[in-house]
């Protein structure tokens, strides 16, 4: 398979999201800024405890308060289970609208709906309930011991995951060296700048319309349907515009609970999560506990590794078994090693909800790969790029567990070139001079790498749904499924539109994310919004081409093969100067022909390449405080063909960003009855403009022949090195590894004392 060729100026060309202007002038309308008429307002009573049967509730006085329309608990829920996650739906449903068990602190009790939300939140506090409170676990190590009391019927360990490749065993035993240790990283919040908010209206005419910024409408759809058995003709869900996702506006958290009560009532029915609520009841990153083994060389060759990961699901199912599974698939995707071996294990606990988070499984995989790779090179005194260099998979090489292609895989080459950019060299002898001069301050230097997929398949059908309509004056109208998380998923469809047909930018409109309106869409997830549904507007504006040159053929009374399309036209190629404008051909089509000019395509992957990248950090530690100051901060990756600089950059960055939080501050905190202690920005930080390093990124100038002119993701890869890179940079300038995230002062003073 061979790649287009660009040639109409728009590939690599820097361009804004399509609707920066609207949301910089604030006339974007975000879901919370809706309002219907007739509207009621809803608020949730939460669970004040980790594990409990309710015994009694009495909604009596709520339900009688002046200006409540409803109030809904259990009794009053549909009894189809669902599993909240369109990827997972048909994985160990687990959960109801409203169950008699509540699971964690900040499940779902009983919810209100009013004519204001002061009524509303009044209301939840004359509802009473009696709880008989139940065995809970927080630790999931706790929770799979054989006597465990079940979360959920069936046990708390949901579904192991087990496989491998090669001989792991030999290669341990016939090894130079053994490196083993545990590794441990915390439940996150995604921090979405938009808390979750849904709008639900059911008509007369027995409709459920569902306004929500999700990143999976057909999949909330396809939820929405089973739990409330309407006809899917009766179900439609629209995204309007999204104020950040990173997985966590996946699954449905506030849909199930407006739609019941616009039912209910008959109205429609809005609730916003504030942003207590949004810490502590709706989805995190799993948190996971990695026993890892890697089985090495004298010269630091790795000759197997084998890992065990237990991965925190919490209360439901949600995305555990996908992040799981991938999370055990990528462990393959990194190093030439042909013996490999992965466990994994996800277990129900009594805290918050995991789910999808940037990266799906990578950043809990590639924190403790990358971080033992660092330790092995410090172990034998080698460079630590050098030990990655002599490990890393080359390109088109296949994985030993199951046989599937990398792709055109050029992580090495990221490697070199971040060397290049942090100043590899001359940072270690930095590093060196701090130790020795014994001040207050050490230079820590580290790197790491990490990769990620860029499509679901092979494991599911990869689909994206473009339809395509040409105006009357030649602008076009393009209806897509794709959910955009402010990622630039659609300017990058239009780009690709633009690039295809020649018409400009500003001359293409679309309609998005209405399930009533576009073909279908899997979602925007596992980083398939350039090389999925950027190949589906590539190939939808193929056949929107071939319609056009039929017509344009005519008005140039030339053959279609002797055409080109550029400058909002198309072309005679063998005649200097003989075209005809889009417009014309827009109105002979209506005229001559009595038809729009129109097409739809359903395009499904056949590939699915990995993105990779290698990330490099200078850090200072001051000795007397444990404080981390992140100095310089170079990363480089392997997208195939950039398609936006100004785009992909952007999500580099943001990624960085992500990633240094979870490396040095970020952690959702429950206390010992389940309460997050982490419910607020000033408790749960994350870091702000003045805390991030000077960054430098780049991209390698590759192709991907199986993607979009060439390309492939960054969007989930950009995350995935970041922590180990930062953890390796510390370890370094303190002299001891560290394996657990995030890495605090307090973390460090420990580490320099035993080091002295």
């Amino acid at each position: 398979m061979s790649c287009e060729i660009p040639k109409n100026g728009m590939i690599g060309k820097s361009v804004p999201v399509r609707d920066a202007a609207m949301k910089v002038t604030g006339q974007m309308r975000y879901v919370a800024d809706m309002k219907l008429p007739g509207m009621l307002y809803a608020k949730i009573l939460f669970s004040p405890v980790p594990h409990a049967r309710i015994k009694s509730i009495d909604t009596t006085q709520a339900q009688a308060l002046e200006g409540v329309h409803a109030v809904v608990c259990y009794k009053d829920s549909p009894k189809n289970r669902y599993n909240g996650n369109g990827e997972d739906k048909d994985i160990n449903p687990s959960e109801l609208v409203f169950d008699q068990t509540v699971r964690f602190v900040g499940d779902k009790v009983a919810a209100v709906a009013a004519d204001t939300e002061e009524i509303a939140r009044k209301a939840l506090s004359l509802i009473s309930v009696e709880y008989e409170e139940l065995p809970f676990y927080l630790d999931p190590e706790e929770a799979m011991k054989e006597d465990a009391y079940p979360i959920h019927q069936g046990g708390n360990i949901i579904m192991e995951s087990n496989n491998s490749g090669g001989d792991v065993d030999g290669a341990i035993r016939d090894a130079d060296h053994v490196f083993r240790h545990r590794y441990e990283m915390p439940a996150v919040n995604h921090c979405s700048l938009e808390t979750h908010v849904s709008i639900a209206e059911y008509d007369a005419d027995g409709k459920l319309t569902v306004w929500t910024p999700t990143q999976d409408a057909f999949g909330q759809r396809i939820n929405l349907q089973r739990i409330f058995e309407l006809p899917m003709s009766k179900i439609r869900v629209i995204s309007p515009v999204m104020g950040g996702g990173f997985g966590g506006k996946i699954d449905l958290v506030t849909e199930p609970v407006t739609a019941l009560l616009a039912i209910k009532t008959g109205r429609p029915v809005k609730m916003v999560y504030n942003r207590t609520e949004e810490f502590c009841c709706t989805r995190t990153r799993h948190a996971a506990k990695v026993d890892l083994t890697m089985a090495v060389k004298k010269d630091g060759t790795i000759t197997a590794a084998d890992e065990t990961m237990i991965l925190n699901a919490g209360a439901h199912t949600s995305a555990t078994m996908s992040v799981c599974w991938a999370a055990g698939g990528k462990f393959y995707k990194l190093l030439k090693t042909r013996n490999m071996r992965c466990r994994g294990i996800p277990v129900y606990t009594n805290t918050p909800v995991a789910s999808a988070m940037r990266g799906f499984g990578s950043p809990q995989q590639f924190f403790p790969v990358s971080s033992m790779m660092n330790e092995i090179a410090q172990s034998l005194r080698l460079d630590p790029s050098d030990v990655f260099l002599k490990n890393l998979a080359d390109p088109f090489e296949a994985a030993c567990n199951d046989g599937e292609s990398f792709g055109n895989f050029r992580l090495k080459d990221c490697v070199v070139r971040g060397r290049e950019l942090i100043d590899w060299y001359e940072a270690k002898k930095q590093m060196e001079a701090s130790r020795k001069e014994k001040g207050r301050y050490l230079i820590g230097v580290g790197m790491a790498c990490g990769s990620h997929g860029t499509s679901m398949f092979p494991f599911m059908p990869d689909i994206t749904g473009i339809t395509i309509k040409m105006n009357e004056d030649g602008t076009i109208v393009f209806t897509t499924g794709t959910s955009d998380m402010g990622n630039g998923s659609v300017t990058t469809q239009c780009m690709l539109i633009s690039e295809v047909l020649g018409i400009p930018l500003d001359h293409i409109a679309y309609i998005k994310t209405d399930t009533d309106a576009a073909m279908s869409d899997l979602g925007a997830y596992a980083s398939r919004g350039t090389y999925t549904s950027g190949h589906a507007a590539v190939k939808t504006a193929q056949i929107m081409r071939d319609k056009i040159a039929v017509l344009a053929a005519e008005l140039l009374d030339t053959t279609t093969d002797n055409l080109d399309f550029h400058d909002d036209a198309v072309w005679c190629v063998d005649i200097h100067r003989k075209f005809v404008s889009m417009k014309e051909i827009a109105v002979h089509a209506r005229e001559k022909h009595q038809e729009d000019l129109s097409c739809s395509y359903m395009f499904h992957s056949e590939a699915g390449p990995m993105s990779s990248g290698a990330h490099f950090a200078k850090v200072q530690v001051d000795t007397v405080t444990g404080g981390i100051k992140v100095l310089e901060y170079a990363a480089v990756h392997d997208v195939g063909r950039v398609v936006n600089p100004m785009g992909i950059t952007g999500q580099l960055e943001g990624g960085i960003s992500m990633g240094l939080g979870y490396a040095l501050c970020e952690e959702m905190k429950l206390d010992s009855t389940g309460r997050n202690q982490t419910s607020s920005f000033k408790k749960y930080h994350i870091l702000n403009v003045k805390e991030m390093p000077k960054l430098s990124v780049d991209f390698l100038d590759s192709e991907e022949e199986t993607g979009p002119y060439g390309a492939k993701s960054i969007g989930e890869c950009a995350v995935v090195p970041v922590a180990p890179a930062i953890a390796n940079a510390v370890s370094n300038a303190v002299g001891r590894q560290f394996y657990k995230l995030p890495i605090r002062p307090e973390d460090v003073l420990e580490a320099l004392s035993l080091v002295k």
